[in-house]
């Protein structure tokens, strides 16, 4: 559950950033700031997680958490395709749907399956989704962009040579553009690039995707594993389903006699 805080992370937040330049152009052309979609997608977020309680039980958590996924990579699929203000939107609204969830109902299922660990166990969850979107997610999210945007760029071999670097991460080296180059080109050469780098940041959205379809493949596993032992409960410490001596032990004292 701790390594799906990865994707999860990247998938809900890392991803922001990105959408707001993507869908600039578009957004100015018809007057709006870009910011707005982030506005309209965490609006949904806010009033559908009201909700959240009557789903879970509807469809359990990680039932909820699959579908999740699936609408996720529809949205993030969409928003990479779309380049009219209402299907901006239209797109915005699906993604909205498939990240809703995610954050609310992972930290539901590590409370139910880890209690004992209690508020520990929901902040390490927490923040190895946070460090997962700065070290892991960042790095993966350059690294789509920068390629994107060299294979947008392969058909200008002139231009390509004069702004063409070498970079490395932790899988070895890749090509990318050096936007300090790119600014020493003549104003219609830098036109292109900048075309270019729109097609590329598109093409990286789709390539995000990805993210959620770990998620989906982790969250079938674990559906799969829980069926296997009769299903999803939550662990219980204390109450009616606990086997209270278990958990609690000790000797009988001398005010219990």
């Amino acid at each position: 559950m701790l390594l799906i805080m990865v994707p999860l992370a990247t998938t809900e937040l890392g991803t922001d950033s990105w959408i707001t330049s993507l869908m600039e152009p578009v957004m100015t052309k018809a007057g709006y700031a870009a910011g707005w979609v982030i506005v309209y997608t965490s609006l949904i977020m806010m009033i559908l997680r009201f909700f959240a309680g009557p789903i879970v039980h509807k469809i359990s958590p990680l039932g909820l958490l699959a579908a999740s996924s699936v609408i996720a990579i529809v949205g993030l699929v969409f928003l990479s395709k779309v380049d009219s203000i209402a299907l901006i939107f239209v797109a915005a609204t699906i993604y909205g749907l498939g990240k809703t969830f995610f954050w609310p109902t992972m930290l539901g299922v590590v409370a139910e399956q880890s209690p004992r660990g209690g508020a520990l166990t929901l902040n390490a969850t927490g923040g190895v989704g946070m460090l997962g979107v700065g070290v892991v997610g960042a790095v993966f999210l350059g690294y789509f962009q920068d390629s994107a945007q060299v294979a947008a760029l392969q058909d200008k071999p002139a231009i390509l040579k004069q702004v063409e670097e070498e970079k490395t991460w932790v899988f070895g080296k890749y090509n990318a553009v050096n936007a300090d180059a790119v600014k020493e080109l003549p104003e219609a050469e830098q036109a292109e690039v900048t075309v270019a780098s729109e097609t590329a940041k598109k093409d990286a959205l789709f390539a995000v995707a990805i993210f959620p379809c770990i998620m989906l493949a982790c969250y079938l596993a674990l559906i799969v594993y829980f069926t296997s032992q009769g299903g999803y409960k939550a662990e219980v410490l204390v109450g009616h389903g606990a086997e209270d001596a278990k958990f609690t032990g000790g000797v009988e004292g001398p005010a219990d006699a």
